[in-house]
């Protein structure tokens, strides 16, 4: 947005009137009026209060929202872009067996290679260094430390070495296929400034100190100006940021009560950007009739998870365990799209692979023929049919030994959107001749009460996973979820295949990443075949922007940042 004023009398007015009329602050090729110090280009960011640092948040805060800070005020050795490609970031370079700088050694270590950028400066502007990794590496396997974050990862090298002071190599202990995405939530730098602290062995004293918040030093676009806690940050553009100085001179950072107080604020223009973990798809929709069909701003979706249902397998002799043209008839009865127009009013969309669609893995599982699972009542009687299963005078479907079709569904009910998607899938298996019931797990449960509760359903658990690997953990041995265990687990249905095992250790010891998307594509269609989940459609991650900001882009499931290009974005 491009205003022009003709103020010769009082500047301040000039400058109030002008941020007032800027998206969540002042928009660029604003004059003040004749002869005044143009006001800096200043945008508000828009997060609830929940999100907002603790101990040590700065760099090792998490989750979407928790980590927005991080981005803004720090910068680590890669970082994806919203294309889902690896950058270098602080590294000149992503090591790979190809070029040579990730080396696979014969004792089943590996080496692993970084040169840093010469142009990388703290925010006090000394030149970063391999000793910074070095003492974040410290921290990040110091098991005294409470709050440091992506320690099982980096517990995985054995050391770090500086054979120069642009040269940092990791030896890892054993393979670990994602070991060229070292990002800020794998080993962030740390300044030199907290290596005092850190010596003291006091890890109450050390997480309290103000080096890690009001005096923070990082390497980020933005340096910190002041932080009143329970209230907002204030951020200024660092001018020898290594990408180059960000286009917007000042940041806010409000944290806002709740999610219904970001939506007013968003709309009256109060915020300009809202990023991801604010907002759910419920706001989403509501963003997109008043903001964004007023032209008043944008919502952008980013598809990060797909919403599914898992089968539990503990009982041999449950309907569901021994076929799996049973599973497949099941999910045949589920009118996918309708739940996308009703339900999600078209604010996402159906499919069945639990990978990101860029993924090559997709693209491979795709051509590798899967199974139709689109919406075919007329298919799924057959596929019952074939299954020895009957269906009587009064429409519902018996087992060959007699047995009614019944299965429960359970859900969690802290949000509402997923419960009116169940109630769609029992009616639509209702129609078909099965007997489902419903199980809502409330919220005081809690996450012990969820997860037993998903470890004993007698039929379906529908919940949300990341487009990633880490979905593959949901049908491994090792992550089968027990009472021992405090039904902690990945994997709550109990589904155990020593084949599919096998292709699991495979993915993750294979270092090529073209040799391992053919490993992923397998373990896409080994599920799909087996008709071991139910897929339903994306659950997205929200954020939305006001007109005249621009920049913003969605997120990956891999980096859940809004803020991750945030020195590009400009208003205007």
């Amino acid at each position: 947005m491009k205003l022009r004023t003709n103020v010769v009398c009082f500047v301040g007015l000039a400058m109030l009137l002008i941020a007032a009329c800027a998206p969540g602050g002042q928009g660029p090729g604003q004059e003040a009026g004749q002869g005044a110090v143009p006001a800096p280009k200043t945008l508000t960011l828009g997060i609830v209060t929940d999100a907002e640092p603790k101990e040590a948040g700065i760099v090792y805060g998490g989750g979407a929202g928790g980590s927005e800070p991080k981005f803004i005020f720090h910068a680590g050795l890669t970082a994806f872009d919203d294309q889902a490609t690896l950058q270098p970031r602080v590294a000149e370079r992503i090591p790979t067996v190809e070029n040579g700088d990730w080396k696979v050694l014969a004792d089943g270590r590996m080496e692993v290679t970084w040169k840093l950028r010469r142009d990388v400066v703290w925010h006090d502007g000394t030149r970063v260094t391999p000793q910074d990794f070095m003492l974040g590496f410290k921290l990040g396997t110091d098991q005294s430390i409470p709050f440091t974050r992506g320690g099982a990862i980096v517990r995985q090298i054995a050391e770090l070495s500086a054979p120069d002071d642009q040269t940092l190599v990791m030896t890892w202990k054993n393979v670990y296929v994602f070991a060229n995405r070292i990002g800020l939530e794998v080993l962030p730098p740390l300044h030199a400034q907290l290596a005092p602290l850190y010596e003291l062995s006091d890890p109450a004293a050390l997480a309290a100190n103000s080096a890690w918040a009001e005096q923070w030093i990082g390497l980020g676009p933005y340096r910190m100006r002041e932080w009143v806690r329970g209230s907002h940050i204030e951020a200024d553009a660092f001018d020898q940021y290594f990408l180059g100085k960000p286009k917007i001179d000042r940041l806010i950072i409000r944290y806002v009560g709740d999610t219904n107080a970001i939506l007013v604020q968003i709309k009256a223009g109060e915020l300009g950007v809202v990023p991801v973990g604010s907002l759910k798809e419920s706001e989403a929709e509501i963003l997109t009739t008043e903001l964004q069909a007023a032209g008043a701003g944008a919502v952008i979706l980013s598809n990060n998870k797909l919403r599914h249902g898992f089968w539990n397998f503990r009982d041999p002799s449950a309907l569901w365990v021994p076929d799996a043209r049973v599973r497949l008839a099941v999910t045949k009865f589920v009118d996918r799209q309708g739940i996308v127009d009703t339900v999600l009013n078209g604010l996402s969309a159906v499919d069945d692979i639990m990978l990101p669609r860029e993924d090559p893995a997709y693209r491979l599982a795709q051509q590798r023929g899967l199974p139709n699972l689109s919406l075919d009542p007329n298919a799924a009687h057959r596929l019952l049919g074939e299954a020895g299963f009957t269906r009587g005078p009064d429409g519902l479907y018996r087992s060959p030994d007699g047995r009614p079709f019944a299965l429960q569904l359970t859900v969690t009910g802290d949000i509402q959107t997923n419960v009116t998607q169940l109630l769609v899938i029992e009616d639509n298996w209702k129609r078909a001749g099965l007997q489902p019931t419903l199980n809502i797990i409330p919220p005081s449960a809690g996450s012990t009460g969820k997860d037993e509760g998903y470890s004993n359903t007698p039929g379906v658990v529908f919940t949300s996973s990341d487009l990633s690997y880490a979905s593959f953990d949901g049908s491994i041995t090792k992550e089968i979820s027990t009472q021992q265990r405090g039904w902690r687990g990945a994997n709550p249905g109990a589904y155990s295949d020593p084949v599919y095992d096998a292709l699991y250790d495979r993915l993750l010891s294979t270092v090529r990443s073209s040799e391992r998307d053919e490993i992923a594509a397998d373990m896409v269609k080994y599920l799909l075949d087996r008709g071991l989940y139910i897929p339903i459609a994306y659950s997205s991650d929200v954020s939305a922007v006001r007109t005249g900001v621009r920049g913003v882009t969605g997120v990956l499931p891999a980096q859940r940042v809004t803020s991750w290009n945030i020195h590009l974005w400009d208003i205007g």
